[in-house]
Order: structure tokens, then C-alpha cells, then sequence
């Protein structure tokens, strides 16, 4: 942009296209990471545009903390970004994640799938070739410095451990079954009119029912489901 006039700065920005927003959502690369891969012969561009997949540190503003989380979710029109984990709650209840700004994060550990954000690998390190064995070798690099620096990385397990035996899932079964015969006995005990109208709300969302209205009727509404 060639003119210093903020109302022309502002048209300028409100009406740019997306992959002029996409270049405008950059965050840098964390500066140990770079020194690193540049010791193993390998070159980082000094910022990128934050993708979905990456892993992320927020380092300033609301939600700062010392352990890196995965982009969620990219939103170009509203130029933020949404990181797992970094949540708030309405007034109502609802839990939705909070909206953060790619200048208030680093890239710790960059998601490498995407075959044309590799372009940028090839721009800065011409003498490379991208094998696949070369590839793996780099990003296992990157998740040995991300455990070295934040701690391990969190591994969705979808699957059950196939150690188990039968007779320990039937010991669990009998557990849990135990333990909500203990949680229903325990609700039946709880006086709703000495809890605060957030407790309300939230035992009315852990149970799966509305949570609007006054007081006397949320009361009425977790009497009525304890019964």
C-alpha cells in the first residue's frame, strides 16, 4: 500500500482478496526451531502463513501458555485463527472457541502435508532434494524439538490397547455401572436451593438440559430429572 491516509489504508485492508489475507496471516517461526534445522543444513523462511495442522505456542495477549496446541480452524475474512483447547463460555453456557490473532502465536511445529506450502521449503533451500525419506527425517526433527522444548506431544488414541482381555472389560463395566448408582444416590442428596445460578447452569449443561430461564426454574428442572 503506497498512501499514508488511514482511510485509504482501512479500504485497502477491509477489501482484500483472500490470498492477499493469506499472506497477511503470518506468524514466525519459532527462532530455536531455525537454528536447528539450519545446523542440519536446513533453511526456514522467517514467517508463514499459519495453516490448519500446524502447532502453534501463544507466546502474547489472552490465552498465553508454555505448551503448544493445533490450529482448529483458519478464518481469512475475519483475518484470526482458532487454536484446540482455548475455549470460553456465553452467558448461556454454550462453549465456543475464542478467536485469536497470527501475530500473537509462533510457529513451533509446522504441518508439512500440504504440498504447495512445501514451495516454500524450495524457495530458500534450492539444494535440497524432497525425498520422502528426507521429509519424514524433517518433520521427525521438528516433533523431537517440539518434546525437547514445550514437552510431549499429545497422540489422539482412537483405538483400545489389544491387550486387554475380556474379563477386564467386564470389571470396568462393572465399575462404571457402580459408580453411577453411587452418582444418583449422591444427586438425590444435593440441595439445588443453596446452589448459585452458574452451578445451576452448569449441572443443568452436564445432564444435557436447557439452561435458560429464572432461578425457580432451573431449580424445578434438575428436581424434575432427579426424580
Amino acid at each position: 500500500m503506497s498512501s499514508i491516509q488511514p482511510r485509504k489504508q482501512r479500504l485497502a485492508r477491509y477489501t482484500a482478496p483472500y490470498h492477499r489475507r493469506h499472506r497477511e496471516m503470518s506468524a514466525p517461526v519459532d527462532k530455536g526451531l531455525r537454528e536447528k534445522q539450519l545446523a542440519r543444513g536446513f533453511k526456514y523462511p522467517r514467517s508463514m502463513p499459519v495453516r490448519k495442522g500446524d502447532r502453534v505456542l501463544i507466546v502474547r495477549g489472552e490465552g498465553k501458555a508454555k505448551s503448544a496446541t493445533r490450529v482448529a480452524k483458519v478464518d481469512r475474512k475475519a483475518r484470526k485463527i482458532y487454536v484446540e483447547g482455548f475455549t470460553y463460555f456465553k452467558s448461556d453456557g454454550t462453549e465456543l472457541q475464542r478467536p485469536i490473532d497470527p501475530s500473537n502465536v509462533v510457529i513451533i511445529n509446522p504441518d508439512w502435508s500440504d504440498i504447495y506450502r512445501r514451495k516454500l521449503l524450495t524457495r530458500v533451500n534450492e539444494s535440497v532434494e524432497w525425498t520422502d525419506a528426507v521429509i519424514s527425517d524433517f518433520e521427525a526433527a521438528e516433533d523431537k524439538y517440539e518434546e525437547e522444548t514445550v514437552g510431549p506431544i499429545e497422540k489422539e488414541t482412537t483405538e483400545e490397547s489389544s491387550d486387554e482381555t475380556e474379563e477386564d472389560v467386564e470389571e470396568e463395566t462393572t465399575e462404571e455401572s457402580s459408580d453411577k448408582t453411587e452418582e444418583v444416590e449422591t444427586s438425590e442428596d444435593i440441595n439445588y436451593d443453596d446452589m448459585k445460578v452458574p452451578d445451576l447452569k452448569a449441572a443443568l449443561k452436564e445432564k444435557g438440559l436447557p439452561v435458560g430461564g429464572k432461578k425457580s426454574e432451573l431449580i424445578d428442572r434438575l428436581k424434575g430429572e432427579s426424580k
